[in-house]
């Protein structure tokens, strides 16, 4: 075997084996070498630790970030922070998974679960695994439907989806999120029937939530149904909104946007967000770090799970 000097030799030899792909009898003849000379080179790089090998798995556990969590849950005041990545993997799925696992963890200890919706809550809940809960957990809406947004491409609940990896039963809110006239969501929120539903969705113990940013993904749906006119969207604009949760609205300090936008959402309320025992808020990309950082700071979440690039973002921003 090369002695220890001969670092050249087994450096080159590592290269042409693992870097070009050449096989042993290739890099032999490349360096005048016998093929189990060549043998022994490669075993020494990796007992040298000239060579590491890693085996990433992309269907594996999502790698986590300790420093970067510890800093995010100073920075934003939260209980728990989840900051995770997969490799080859964007960070929307290494968040569904994570997050997927960490309420099917948490669904064993409470009795009740809330859920709203967007892009990344129907990934989490269909990285759900199937499992039996005894008793099982009530599971409500947190806001009312959206075809667009609660809704898998099947035509499935998401709410029903969650429901059923649970061996539950969903709790359905049989009106839409948002209406064209505030009159109309008193008048929703009157009648017996969603108002027994949202009033359970305010009690319950867990909710998952997504965190949209202004103008991405699930955030101008919300505004362009509310059919706001010309003056009205002025004064919702005036006020910068930058995020929001369950189809409200927040500014970059977290403070929570009122007229017109506040009074077209039919969904449980900032305060009763706020008294829930544990609000996980899911969201994947670090273009949405306005809008995150906005609802972070609003103090309804509790739990983040974020990817790293998002998260790096977010302890970047002011």
């Amino acid at each position: 075997m090369p002695a220890p000097r001969d670092t050249a030799l087994v450096v080159r030899a590592a290269r042409l084996y693992y870097e070009q792909g050449r096989s042993q009898t290739e890099v032999a003849q490349e360096l005048g070498l016998s093929r189990s000379n060549v043998s022994r080179i490669l075993t020494q790089a990796r007992e040298r630790g000239i060579v590491e090998i890693s085996i990433n798995d992309p269907d594996g556990p999502p790698r986590h970030h300790p420093a970067v969590e510890a800093a995010l849950s100073a920075r934003y005041s939260l209980r728990e922070a989840h900051v995770v990545s997969a490799p080859r993997t964007p960070g929307l799925e290494a968040v569904a998974r994570q997050a997927s696992a960490l309420i099917t963890e948490r669904a064993a200890q409470v009795r009740s679960i809330g859920l709203s919706w967007g892009q990344t809550v129907q990934r989490v809940v269909e990285q759900l695994e199937p499992v039996r809960l005894r008793p099982a957990p009530r599971v409500l809406p947190l806001v009312g439907g959206h075809s667009t947004l609660d809704q898998f491409e099947s035509g499935e609940s998401v709410l029903r989806v969650m429901a059923s990896r649970f061996g539950a039963r969903a709790e359905m809110l049989y009106a839409p999120a948002v209406l064209e006239a505030a009159t109309t969501v008193s008048t929703l929120r009157r009648e017996s029937s969603i108002a027994s539903v949202l009033e359970a969705a305010a009690q319950v113990e867990l909710a998952l939530v997504g965190m949209g940013s202004m103008g991405m993904h699930s955030s101008p749906h919300i505004v362009e149904q509310m059919g706001l006119s010309e003056q009205e969207h002025a004064a919702f604009l005036a006020q910068e909104p930058v995020g929001d949760v369950c189809g409200r609205f927040v500014d970059a300090h977290g403070v929570p946007v009122g007229a017109p936008t506040d009074q077209r959402v039919l969904a449980v309320t900032f305060s009763e967000l706020l008294r829930i025992p544990e609000v996980v808020g899911v969201a994947a990309g670090a273009e949405k770090a306005p809008g995150v950082a906005g609802v972070l700071r609003s103090g309804t979440i509790d739990t983040a799970v974020v990817d790293v690039d998002l998260a790096r973002e977010l302890l970047a921003s002011t």
